[in-house]
């Protein structure tokens, strides 16, 4: 592993990409909600890029349909969490992503966010994602089912 200034360690060869690709695309999902310039984003796309194919050559035949639905998944969330201003798609924002990313070579011309309607439906999901895990995430427990706990123990 090597140390990389956006997310810290990083695989060096296929081998370590293949045993820690979950882990460092958590990092890269977390950094990239930080990040706060294009440049920054579009730096963890090509480091995100760059770690999938090497993870992408070492991962076993029977898992590599599975990978590449979530490595897809993954890449698309992240454009569209780039395009998002105050929760709805930005049009100006989304050209501007995408022709970057079809520039850099990360977007492939038939790319199903390439289309407009097909972007938004995505951000439709991804906030009723958020919204329902924000509904389901534990809360605190109250006094009642502290005591009852304390009681049953």
């Amino acid at each position: 592993m090597i140390n990389n200034d956006l997310i810290g360690q990083v695989p060096e060869n296929s081998a370590e990409a293949v045993a820690n690709w979950r882990q460092i695309r958590v990092r890269i999902h977390d950094a990239f909600e930080q990040a706060r310039t294009p440049g920054q984003r579009a730096a963890l796309l090509a480091l995100n890029q760059s770690i999938m194919n090497m993870a992408e050559k070492g991962i076993d035949q029977k898992e590599l349909e599975s990978f590449r639905e979530i490595r897809g998944h993954s890449y698309s969330l992240l454009i569209v969490k780039e395009c998002l201003v105050n929760d709805e798609v930005c049009a100006k924002t989304a050209a501007a992503v995408i022709s970057r990313e079809m520039a850099a070579g990360r977007m492939a011309a038939n790319h199903m966010l390439r289309n407009m309607k097909e972007m938004v439906a995505f951000a439709n999901h991804l906030q009723r994602t958020q919204l329902m895990a924000q509904q389901l995430a534990p809360r605190s427990p109250g006094p009642v089912s502290r005591v009852l706990s304390w009681l049953l123990q």
